[in-house]
């Protein structure tokens, strides 16, 4: 008995399209809350003819750019987008069709999950701060101290806590990384930022490491970040001789803490406040306490306007009791006395220091 070779008849392509869609599913995964980066998907003919091809989903969260085309023997990608903010902690799960009316191995559908995991100032920060931000967790920073190269360094560790707004004060008034002397090109705002962050992790208390880009400024600036219990988030700046200062008596005897706390909106200036005077971290507060700054100074140059024109008036001259200008004398000295006691209640409320603004904030980096 002898054995033949089968023939075998050569694979034929199909006279219609054929519909091919790949991967077939989809992983995100958000640890940080920062968001997902998008995915491809790749849309293919492997038949003949002119395959067009429609996209549907009804999932909020998914968005899939473009939704239909044409193709004959090219390729499609699709860009997948998931938009974590609209989600929950946990897994979630969805799908989305690929269908091409007349075309073999159609509908095609994409499995997508989505696992997402929010620390909890995820949101805060999104509220805060919109899209001008990025936030990373667990990698070092990639700036360095100053002109000699040495890398910011911090000292991750898990053995952190959040804590409260009243424990973030004290333990601020109670780091010296402050009282450090600023050196030009040696000690920076990003070593203090660094010292304050490692300080605070020695401490027990999770802070970020935080550089702004400053409009108009080739060098921007660092300063550091924690999120309270009570308050949420709080940016902390503690850079020492950086930052002007005005002060309000001008007294050679008035020290200025350089413990501030620092008002962080894109778009808008960068704030500080002394510690002892911001009763709140949020930037409203920041908007009230400036423009109460602003009311203080007009009044100010009113009270020393009216304070020349007094001295001006009495100056080598001797009344006559109920003369027109022992009244008027009189009239201006109670004007005087009377704005100075506003003055000096406003000054309390205001405190001795006034930090001048670094300029305008257009991007955000948080280093966790």
């Amino acid at each position: 008995m002898c054995i033949r070779d089968r023939a075998l008849s050569p694979l034929l392509s199909p006279n219609r399209p054929v519909l091919s869609v790949s991967p077939g599913e989809l992983l995100f995964d958000d640890q940080t809350g920062a968001g997902v980066m998008p995915q491809a998907v790749a849309i293919q003919n492997q038949g003949k003819g002119r395959l067009d091809w429609q996209v549907s989903t009804n999932v909020p969260w998914l968005t899939i750019e473009p939704l239909s085309g044409s193709i004959e023997t090219d390729l499609q990608i699709l860009t997948v987008k998931v938009d974590t903010t609209m989600l929950s902690e946990g897994t979630h799960s969805a799908s989305f069709s690929v269908s091409a009316a007349v075309a073999q191995d159609s509908p095609q559908f994409i499995a997508v999950q989505v696992q997402f995991v929010n620390p909890p100032e995820a949101r805060a920060i999104k509220d805060l701060l919109g899209d001008s931000v990025e936030v990373f967790y667990g990698v070092q920073p990639p700036y360095v101290t100053g002109p000699l190269g040495i890398p910011i360094q911090l000292a991750h560790t898990d053995e952190v806590d959040d804590v409260s707004w009243n424990e973030l004060l004290e333990f601020l008034r109670q780091d010296p990384t402050d009282e450090s002397l600023y050196i030009q090109d040696l000690y920076m705002c990003g070593t203090f930022a660094e010292s304050l962050y490692n300080n605070a992790a020695a401490a027990g208390i999770r802070a970020a490491w935080v550089s702004l880009d400053i409009r108009g400024r080739e060098i921007g600036h660092a300063l550091n970040a924690f999120f309270t219990t009570d308050r949420g988030l709080v940016f902390v700046d503690c850079t020492g001789g950086d930052a002007a200062v005005i002060l309000v008596r001008g007294d050679d005897g008035v020290a200025c803490e350089h413990d501030r706390v620092a008002y962080v909106k894109p778009g808008m200036e960068y704030g500080l406040i002394s510690l002892d005077r911001a009763e709140s971290p949020a930037y409203e507060f920041y908007r009230l306490y400036s423009e109460a700054w602003e009311t203080y100074v007009a009044e100010l140059a009113e009270y020393n306007r009216l304070a020349t024109e007094y001295n001006a008036f009495v100056d080598g001259r001797t009344f006559i009791a109920g003369s027109a200008d022992a009244r008027e004398a009189q009239r201006l000295l109670r004007a005087l006395q009377s704005r100075r006691v506003s003055l000096d209640m406003q000054r309390e409320v205001l405190g001795e220091c006034h930090w001048v603004s670094l300029g305008i904030v257009d991007w955000v980096r948080i280093y966790w």
